[in-house]
């Protein structure tokens, strides 16, 4: 009986052996694949973005090649979609094409990201990339469907964690975008003196002569004091 038992381990440790290394074999020579690698995919816009008149930003995406090193370069693609559960949506464009270049494992890539009409506070826009299986130019099979796609995450915030109450009174978005046009500049370089705080109340004062008075969040009119 034991000696039978000893037999049936061999020839299961064979089939499981001989098993492996035809999936091995197999596996090493499917054709080239292409895979999204890991990487940070937040794009952040803020106030000295709005003062520099910045309105896109190119987020870099690392793309793995699943198999051996290409003998010749190959075209791919990729595709923006939006997330249809996503409230905000991120404006994102591609290259109608991009190449992998010979004797390469990875290859980074750029896609240009719009910046939100619209102030995101803590939330964000949305939008996912994927590979373009369906594009004549793809010339690459699919790869793993894990790692298939990237979510994109765009933020637009200018509110500062810094402010001084106590020279500019109660923060508001409407009230900074008002500082950042009057100054041309951002929190940080804003000149805090007794006459700069003055102008900054005579140009609201001359602006509401020709405009609606700019609100805040609670939907009350922003103020600048005099000194």
């Amino acid at each position: 009986m034991k000696k039978y038992r000893f037999l049936l381990l061999v020839l299961v440790s064979f089939f499981l052996y001989a098993g492996c290394e035809e999936n091995d074999i197999a596996l090493y020579n499917e054709t080239p694949r292409l895979n999204f690698v890991y990487s940070n995919t937040e794009v952040h816009f803020v106030d000295s973005d709005y003062v520099k008149g910045y309105t896109e930003k190119e987020l870099e995406l690392v793309i793995g090649l699943q198999g051996d090193t290409l003998l010749e370069e190959r075209t791919f693609c990729l595709k923006i979609e939006s997330n249809e559960s996503s409230a905000l949506k991120a404006d994102v464009s591609c290259a109608e094409k991009y190449v992998f270049p010979v004797n390469a494992s990875s290859q980074i890539v750029t896609v240009k990201v719009r910046r939100p009409e619209k102030l995101t506070g803590g939330s964000f826009c949305l939008a996912n990339v994927f590979f373009d299986l369906d594009n004549p130019l793809f010339q690459f099979d699919p790869g793993r469907e894990d790692k298939a796609s990237l979510p994109i995450k765009v933020y637009y915030t200018i509110k500062r964690n810094d402010w001084y109450s106590y020279y500019w009174g109660e923060y508001s978005d409407a009230k900074y975008f008002f500082m950042m046009d009057y100054f041309k500049a951002t929190y940080d370089d804003i000149p805090s003196t007794k006459e700069d705080r003055n102008r900054l109340y005579d140009a609201y004062e001359e602006y509401k002569k020709n405009n609606p008075p700019l609100l805040d969040e609670n939907g009350e009119e922003i103020v600048f004091k005099r000194f």
